[in-house]
C-alpha cells in the first residue's frame, strides 16, 4: 500500500477537493505562473497612444522608438499552515461513518487526513480570493502576519480609477445617479487602458441604491433583460456571486463571501459592503507563486507543498501545508473600485 503521507500522494489527494467560492479569483485571475524564486516578475507591456509622424516623401523618415515592456517585482507572502493529527480519532468513528463503525483505524485516518487538507486548501483558496478581492478593489493587498512587518502592494492603478464617493455625491442620496457614474466610470477605464468594461459586480448596498435609480428600474421593470425572475422575486442572494442580468452591454453580478481574518478573530466581507467593482477578463490577472522554501522537500517549484512527519513523543503525526502566493491584476488599470455608500 502507498505510504498516504508521501508527498507525491498528498498531492494527488488535493485534485480531487470541493474548494470554497471563488468567483473573483477564478473569473478575473486565470493566469498562473511559477517560480524558482522567492520574487515573483510580471511583465507587463507599456502601450501609449502615439500617432504616425507626418513626413514628406522625400525626406528621411522620423525615427519612432519601439514600445517596451516593464518587468514589476513582487514577493510573494508565504503560508504555513500547521497542524496536529490526533491519533485518537483513528479509534473513533469517523464523520458520516455509520453508528457502531464500519472502517479500520487505517481507513479512518484517510478519511481524517483528507478533511484536514481539504480545509487546508479552503483556507488558501480563501486567503487569495481575499487577495483578488483587495486588488480589485483597491489595486493594492496588504500583508500582515507573523514575523514581519504589515506591508501594502500597489500595483500601480491610476489614481483616477480609486473612487471614494463622499457626502451628497453618494449612491442614494437626492439628485444623484448611480447609472450616470456607471457610464462615467466605464469611459475612464477605458482611456486609462483602452480595455473595455463587460461586467459589474455589486455588493448588496451598492445594488439596492443601483437598482433604484429611474434609469435601471425602467430596464428593470421590462423584463426584457436578463434574468426575468429577480424584478419580481427579489435576488436570490449565495455565497459567491450571482448573476443577476444585464443592463446596456454589461454583465451585473451580485457577490456575497466572508472570511474570518487570523489577525483579531472577526468575520469581514471579502468586498466591503457599498463596493462596486468594474472590469473584464482583460484584466488578465496572474496567480503567482514563489518557490517552496523547505529543503526537505527539494524547495520545490509549485502551487503549495504539503508534507507530514511523526513526533516520536508524544507519538503524534503533523500535517504542513506551505505556499507563496500572490494575485496580481497585470492590466491593472483594466478595473475601477468604487465604494458608493
Amino acid at each position: 500500500m502507498a505510504d498516504i503521507y508521501s508527498t507525491a500522494v498528498l498531492a494527488r489527494v488535493v485534485q480531487n477537493m470541493l474548494l470554497p467560492s471563488s468567483f473573483l479569483l477564478d473569473r478575473y485571475f486565470t493566469n498562473e505562473i511559477r517560480f524558482d524564486t522567492e520574487e515573483v516578475a510580471i511583465d507587463i507591456f507599456v502601450g501609449k497612444r502615439r500617432l504616425a509622424p507626418f513626413v514628406h516623401p522625400l525626406r528621411e523618415g522620423r525615427f519612432v522608438e519601439s514600445l517596451k515592456f516593464q518587468t514589476a517585482l513582487y514577493r510573494p507572502p508565504y503560508v504555513k499552515d500547521k497542524r496536529k493529527l490526533d491519533p485518537r480519532r483513528a479509534i473513533r468513528r469517523a464523520i458520516g461513518e455509520r453508528i457502531g463503525g464500519d472502517l479500520t483505524p487505517q481507513e479512518r485516518t484517510q478519511v481524517n487526513l483528507g478533511l484536514e487538507m481539504e480545509d487546508q486548501m479552503g483556507m488558501l483558496t480563501r486567503r487569495m480570493e481575499q487577495m483578488a478581492a483587495s486588488a480589485l478593489a483597491s489595486g493594492t493587498v496588504t500583508l500582515q502576519g507573523d514575523g514581519f512587518p504589515t506591508a501594502t502592494i500597489s500595483f500601480g492603478r491610476s489614481a483616477n480609477l480609486n473612487v471614494v464617493l463622499t457626502g451628497a455625491s453618494r449612491w442614494g442620496q437626492a439628485g444623484v445617479s448611480p447609472a450616470a457614474d456607471i457610464e462615467d466610470w466605464a469611459a475612464r477605464v477605458v482611456r486609462e487602458s483602452g480595455r473595455k468594461v463587460r461586467e459589474i459586480t455589486f455588493t448588496n448596498a451598492a445594488w439596492k441604491a443601483f437598482r433604484a435609480d429611474p434609469m435601471v428600474a425602467q430596464v428593470i421593470a421590462s423584463f426584457a433583460n436578463g434574468n426575468p425572475n429577480f424584478a419580481a422575486a427579489g435576488v436570490n442572494r449565495d455565497v459567491g456571486a450571482v448573476y443577476l442580468g444585464t443592463w446596456g452591454e454589461w454583465d451585473l453580478y451580485l457577490y456575497n463571501d466572508w472570511y474570518i481574518d487570523p489577525v483579531d478573530g472577526v468575520e469581514k466581507p471579502m468586498l466591503a459592503d457599498g463596493t462596486v467593482i468594474l472590469g473584464s477578463p482583460d484584466i488578465e490577472g496572474t496567480r503567482a507563486f514563489g518557490v517552496i522554501l523547505d529543503e526537505d522537500i527539494g524547495f520545490p517549484v509549485q502551487g503549495f507543498a504539503a508534507k507530514s512527519w511523526v513526533e516520536k513523543d508524544p507519538g503524534v503525526r503533523w500535517l504542513l501545508m506551505q505556499a507563496a502566493p500572490l494575485v496580481i491584476p497585470t492590466n491593472v488599470n483594466a478595473s475601477l473600485g468604487a465604494q458608493v455608500i
